[in-house]
């Protein structure tokens, strides 16, 4: 039976098979390198969840940190954690922190704003990228209250240096709106594609009939007003 993401990493996690399957899924994702580059180009980078009980276990993330680095391809991961993953104390930033600003992967903070101590996160970690929920999101060109707050976490976000995303975009009115109204120019979600295999990807690109999908993909996390525009 197919489970959704979340319910499929909370087994995982209960089971104690996640460990496993994220080291798994690097290794996956690494062999995969050289087909992502050759359909989309040698700058495109690639965002691994990691799970906020993962984020603090040290040993875990010391090992994963090595297998990371010895491919010599970090520098084109993002490490994506909840907001969860940090306030253990301080263990995140201190321990496991370093280790992947040692490789030269780069860190973002996921689903942000839903959580208990949102503000603090900024307060407390050093992160590159900042995603905002896509709770935020839906229908933000009809929703007056939430276009308040979707600034006011642009803002922060901005002013600590940090990349800023919005998740969950799915219609053309909710990136126009983020285009008029908004400097964010970073955005994931149905409006550009839904998941695919690997595969499903590759058949496309051999496809001349799926150039405009393919030109989609590469847009799933980087967009710019004229060509965002033309995909309504």
């Amino acid at each position: 039976m197919i489970q959704a993401p979340g319910d499929f990493v909370e087994l995982a996690i209960e089971l104690g098979l996640i460990n496993e399957i994220t080291l798994q899924v690097l290794a996956e994702t690494v062999r995969a390198i050289p087909d992502l580059d050759d359909m989309f180009g040698p700058d495109v980078t690639v965002s691994l969840n990691i799970a906020a009980k993962q984020a603090c276990d040290v040993p875990f993330m010391t090992a994963f940190c090595e297998s990371l680095g010895r491919t010599g391809l970090a520098s084109r991961f993002i490490l994506e954690l909840t907001e969860e993953a940090f306030f253990t104390k301080g263990r995140f930033q201190r321990e496991v922190l370093p280790r992947i600003r040692e490789i030269g992967a780069r860190v973002s903070i996921d689903d942000f704003g839903v959580g208990y101590s949102s503000l603090a996160a900024l307060a407390e970690i050093t992160a590159d990228e900042l995603k905002i929920d896509r709770s935020f999101i839906t229908d933000i060109h009809k929703r007056p209250r939430s276009q308040i707050v979707l600034k006011a976490i642009e803002s922060l976000g901005l002013a600590l240096g940090m990349a800023v995303i919005a998740e969950g975009v799915e219609t053309y009115d909710e990136v126009a709106y983020l285009l008029g109204a908004t400097q964010i120019r970073c955005a994931q979600g149905y409006y550009y594609a839904r998941p695919m295999l690997l595969e499903q990807i590759r058949l496309e690109a051999k496809s001349p009939a799926q150039e405009r999908n393919v030109e989609r993909q590469r847009r799933v996390a980087t967009f710019r007003q004229s060509p965002m525009l033309r995909h309504g």
